[in-house]
């Protein structure tokens, strides 16, 4: 017996197809769904799994307790179902447990399949939230931000839509004397004085926001009460191309800055009317500190004054043009050039025509010259030039006679009409020296032998010149045997004070123990020490042990006076050097006075002031020494650290017979006075003298009627 169930079995296919379309549909869709009955979880879709960090088929049958952190949490979320079963949809956000512990915030609604029938169980969907509720959570962080930093920003702050204050801080209302909320739905207007600034401000506004920039200014607005203030306006749309439609404005009370400025203003104008006489006084005061300024930049290289290269910078010049000339076969003429009694325009016209006269020289002398030679200023009143692969000697000749010719023609300094000649010496690589040291040796002893016969000329170096040299080489070795063989001795000459009549220092000075014309006074070899290479190593010993006598006779307060020779005052080691006496003595730096003369601080006057204001830095007085023998420079004494004048012996020694010596003296004491420097006489050996000087204002005297010198314990020369 047989049945048909050809239609049963397709019956069962259509469900089998909708179950599987349906659970096709449970699984793709982005939310988690679950069938609940008996809070259990008879079926569910992947979504819901993964939500909750369970593998497929994890949650079947299980109780829906393992989606809760707490008991008491599970038994809260059984109260909807009341409503459910009324037929009712039920929703909540609430913050849920993964398998793995965490948490994750999860909207949830829920429905009754068949409502009062609780056996047919329920239909929940989940929705992971948590990236929403963080946003949210940012954002109420960020209106709370916003909101502290408008409530206490120190400037005011307004949302304007179309020119109307949409929010306000605190400030702005302050500002404005406005109640808190008043300003809000009111037009800006109430803060302008009238229509015209109103639309003014407007249409400047509205141009620059929408052209995308910030719009800036300041204007006198109005308070609630009728009172004007200062304000800097700042505004920025939200969107540029709509920016009717929102708009950012800052406003900032600067009344007090504008009544400073505008004081400030009248005070520089008062002063600028006041000055104006002054400043034209000064104009080439600044004019020379603006270059001064501008050499510094290549002051290691380069004179000051003329701006030339100096020794070190022709030094390599030379060095590589020597190598040039040897490599390609030529000659390279090195021409010491010095001026014919330069002092006289120094001593009778000042310095400061001098230099005006020193750097026409210079540039007469670059004029004169190709591209490729070299021109320095290697003294007062010296210069050297460096010829590099001339092919004849005679170039050499010819270069010198037109620079003789070109320096002869006058030089008009304002009402002075002055005529220059120059002494030169020449010598020529190879034939007589082959390196840059022999070179300008050769030059400088062919000047001299210029200077011997006659000047205003030119000479090639000759062995002839080499014996002349010799002799002052044979002098200078004599005078370091002296040195090194301890013939040299140091005496304290004491420096009395006029007023009371006390010993107030002393001055170090070097006597030669020569073993065939016996004591030899400083004064009769002091220039040959100044002229020789030993000048630094001589300084450096008597400064040694002038500080260590000094410091040995107690702590009496007396100073020490020692004169610093040129060469050492020019050594890079110098401050060093006083660093080290004065560590290894133990003598205080305020009993320290160094002397310098004033043709030691002319050649290059913006170093020489660098290197006095590191000394006086240190608390070393500073003297300057030979005073009113030539002409000074009152510039000089204001700005160099100087203390002290010390007058010339040469001067004392004429006073009180010679009425211009005691003019010069009153003169020079009146300057030091004024300029708060105290005025020591040198070489004072009568009563007739000291009640003159005395009389002329002189501070203190030197020399024989001071008292006897004192001979100084010294270490050996030699190992200074």
């Amino acid at each position: 017996m047989g049945e048909d169930v050809t239609e049963r079995r397709r019956t069962e296919e259509v469900l089998q197809q909708v179950l599987a379309e349906q659970q096709a549909l449970l699984n793709n869709v982005v939310m988690g769904i679950a069938f609940i009955r008996d809070r259990r979880i008879q079926r569910c879709n992947r979504r819901y799994e993964e939500m909750f960090g369970h593998p497929p088929g994890g949650v079947l049958n299980l109780d829906t307790r393992f989606m809760y952190f707490t008991d008491a949490e599970f038994d809260d979320a059984a109260n909807p179902y009341a409503d459910l079963n009324r037929g009712e949809t039920t929703s909540r956000e609430q913050f849920l447990r993964r398998a793995d512990g965490s948490g994750f915030w999860c909207r949830l609604w829920g429905r009754a399949v068949e409502p009062g029938n609780p056996d047919k169980g329920y239909v929940w969907l989940f929705e992971d939230i948590s990236a929403r509720r963080a946003a949210q959570e940012q954002v109420r962080r960020a209106l709370a931000e916003q909101a502290l930093i408008l409530d206490n920003a120190t400037v005011g702050i307004c949302f304007l839509r179309d020119n109307v204050f949409q929010r306000c801080n605190p400030r702005l209302e302050e500002m404005f004397g406005y109640a808190p909320g008043e300003m809000v739905g009111e037009s800006a207007r109430i803060l302008m004085p009238d229509d015209e600034t109103f639309a003014e401000i407007g249409q400047a506004a509205l141009e620059a926001l929408g052209a995308g920039r910030t719009h800036v200014e300041q204007r006198e607005l109005l308070r609630k009460d009728g009172s004007r203030f200062w304000c800097r306006l700042t505004m920025r749309a939200i969107d540029p191309e709509k920016p009717r439609e929102g708009a950012i404005s800052i406003y900032e009370d600067i009344t007090v800055e504008r009544a400073e400025r505008e004081a400030l203003e009248r005070a520089v104008a008062e002063r600028t009317a006041e000055l104006k006489s002054a400043n034209e006084r000064l104009e080439a005061e600044i004019g020379e500190r603006r270059q001064a300024e501008a050499r510094a930049l290549h002051i290691a290289d380069h004179d000051s004054l003329t701006g030339l290269p100096n020794r070190r910078l022709l030094e390599d010049r030379l060095t590589q043009a020597l190598a040039l000339s040897k490599r390609n076969r030529k000659l390279t003429a090195t021409m010491f050039v010095d001026l014919d009694r330069f002092k006289t325009i120094n001593d009778t016209l000042g310095h400061a025509v001098g230099d005006i006269v020193l750097k026409k020289v210079a540039e007469r002398l670059v004029g004169q010259l190709r591209v490729g030679d070299t021109v320095c200023r290697v003294g007062g009143d010296e210069f050297l030039v460096v010829l590099p692969e001339i092919k004849r000697v005679s170039d050499a000749a010819h270069v010198a006679r037109k620079v003789i010719e070109n320096l002869a023609v006058p030089i008009q300094v304002d009402e002075h009409e002055l005529s220059v000649t120059p002494s030169i010496g020449i010598a020529i690589f190879p034939d007589d020296g082959r390196d840059a040291e022999s070179l300008i040796r050769n030059a400088d002893a062919a000047m001299y032998h210029v200077k011997e016969t006659g000047r205003a000329s030119y000479q090639f170096f000759t062995d002839q010149m080499n014996k002349a040299a010799a002799g002052r080489l044979a002098l200078e070795n004599e005078l370091r045997r002296a040195f090194e063989g301890g013939e040299l001795q140091l005496h304290a000459h004491p420096m009395i004070e006029l007023a009371g009549g006390r010993c107030v220092g002393h001055r170090v000075a070097p006597r030669w123990q020569h073993p065939v014309r016996g004591l030899v006074q400083a004064a009769e070899f002091t220039q040959l020490v100044e002229d020789t290479a030993l000048a630094p190593r001589i300084g450096q010993w008597i400064l040694l042990e002038a500080c260590r006598w000094s410091a040995a006779q107690g702590d009496d307060g007396l100073r020490v006076t020692v004169h610093l020779p040129a060469r050492q005052f020019r050594q890079p080691a110098l401050l060093e050097g006083v660093k080290r006496a004065l560590s290894k003595s133990g003598l205080p730096a305020q009993r320290l006075e160094l002397e310098l003369s004033e043709s030691t601080l002319m050649p290059e006057p913006e170093a020489a002031l660098a290197i006095l204001r590191k000394l006086d830095a240190l608390g070393v007085t500073i003297a300057i020494g030979g005073f009113g023998a030539g002409a000074s420079s009152l510039p000089m004494l204001k700005r160099y650290p100087v203390r002290k004048l010390r007058l010339d012996a040469g001067i004392v020694a004429q006073i009180p017979a010679g009425a211009e010596q005691g003019v010069v003296a009153a003169a020079a004491a009146a300057l030091g006075h004024a300029l708060g420097l105290r005025l020591v006489a040198e070489g004072v050996e009568s009563e007739a003298q000291r009640e003159a000087l005395r009389a002329a204002g002189c501070d203190e005297i030197e020399g024989p009627l001071a008292g006897e010198a004192i001979a100084v314990e010294a270490a050996p020369a030699g190992g200074a």
